[in-house]
């Protein structure tokens, strides 16, 4: 990841608050056809002081039979990002010398993967997985709700993943390279148009979690 100093973050308990607050990853791995992308929502688990990413892929996914575990995994974390128009800056009226950009916030997490097939370690993961998200949404499903047949059928068709994290990186680019004024004209851009999540970042550029 580029990170220039003004966008660059440091606080490693800050972003994975973000990788907890958009869980959802692009996982890059090589394959002995060549790098290999899946989409698959990760949960922050912490173990022995060591900090973890676990997920699943269905077992008829490739990806955890065909991997070259000489090369580590790469998660990629996105959170709000929008356009940039030049013409939401005040400075524009003085200096036309300015350019479109995109604003964006980015985790990226690095590290050993290990997959799983073990159907205790699959059941806590999906109980992990869903309590998890079913507090963010208000509701209070739980995989016991379903029939334990069922819950064992879909067991068989998964594998878990695991990514032990041994690096990570993230970017906050949210126009802090700009004066206030230009910043206040970004929020106000992306406010009209219904993007206040980016907005809200722009107001606190450095907030990682909210």
């Amino acid at each position: 990841m580029f990170q220039p100093s003004y966008f660059k973050q440091t606080d490693i308990k800050q972003m994975l608050a973000f990788v907890r607050e958009y869980p959802m990853a692009s996982i890059v791995t090589m394959s002995s056809n060549g790098l290999v992308g899946n989409h698959i929502p990760m949960l922050v688990i912490e173990r022995d002081g060591q900090y973890l990413l676990q997920g699943h892929v269905a077992r008829a996914n490739s990806t955890w039979q065909d991997m070259d575990e000489s090369v580590d995994a790469l998660a990629l974390f996105h959170g709000p990002n929008a356009y940039v128009s030049p013409s939401w800056y005040p400075s524009k009226k003085d200096d036309p010398k300015t350019v479109p950009t995109w604003n964006y916030v980015a985790v990226h997490v690095t590290g050993k993967i290990k997959f799983f097939d073990d159907k205790i370690w699959l059941k806590k993961h999906l109980e992990n997985l869903s309590d998890t998200h079913e507090r963010r949404v208000n509701e209070s499903w739980q995989l016991s709700d379903a029939p334990v047949d069922y819950i064992d059928k879909m067991l068989k068709a998964i594998v878990g993943v695991e990514i032990s994290i041994n690096d990570i990186k993230g970017n906050t680019k949210m126009s802090q390279n700009h004066s206030q004024q230009n910043r206040d004209g970004v929020f106000n851009g992306l406010t009209a148009l219904g993007q206040t999540d980016a907005a809200s970042w722009v107001k606190n550029p450095k907030q990682l979690s909210k």
